[in-house]
């Protein structure tokens, strides 16, 4: 099953929803989550609990996921931030 078979099974989610299913999927803390992308520590839990990141964060959330997957060898769909915060 695809990441494409992923994604239209899920339908469009919240942002907390799709950060949570991307950091899971690629095997990474939120902590590495917090480090990758500069938030301070403890900071992650926030985005996946509700609080809505700003565009800016979201494309730097979607770069930081692409590049796990690169790293890992995870096929996944290149991440936009329209994938994590859909329109």
């Amino acid at each position: 099953m695809g990441d494409d078979m992923d994604r239209s099974s899920r339908g469009k989610q919240p942002v907390q929803n799709n950060l949570r299913y991307y950091r899971v999927k690629l095997g990474v803390t939120q902590q590495e989550m917090e480090w990758r992308t500069g938030l301070s520590k403890n900071n992650w839990h926030h985005y996946e609990n509700g609080r809505e990141p700003g565009i800016k964060l979201v494309q730097v959330f979607a770069k930081v996921f692409n590049q796990i997957a690169e790293e890992k060898d995870i096929a996944i769909k290149k991440l936009s931030s329209d994938d994590l915060y859909p329109p």
